[in-house]
């Protein structure tokens, strides 16, 4: 994958992510390891929007695991 598709990947992933409701996103966790992973294969940093981006995902999808925990 060349850099410009990999930008353009990044921004489309965090384009789609944003325009889905909270407590949904976590469900694209694997699309986003995804494009991370093709940076590190790159050789390239990772940008800070995709590592913040998979910090709130990732706690996204710990909240919705409890969501129907009963008390």
């Amino acid at each position: 994958m060349t850099s410009d598709e990999l930008d353009r990947a990044t921004h489309d992933l965090i384009e789609d992510i944003a325009g889905k409701a909270p407590g949904t996103r976590h469900r694209d966790l694997t699309r986003l390891h995804e494009v991370m992973g093709q940076y590190s294969r790159a050789g390239r940093a990772t940008p800070r929007s995709l590592r913040n981006l998979l910090e709130v995902l990732t706690t996204e999808e710990v909240e919705a695991r409890f969501d129907n925990m009963p008390v």
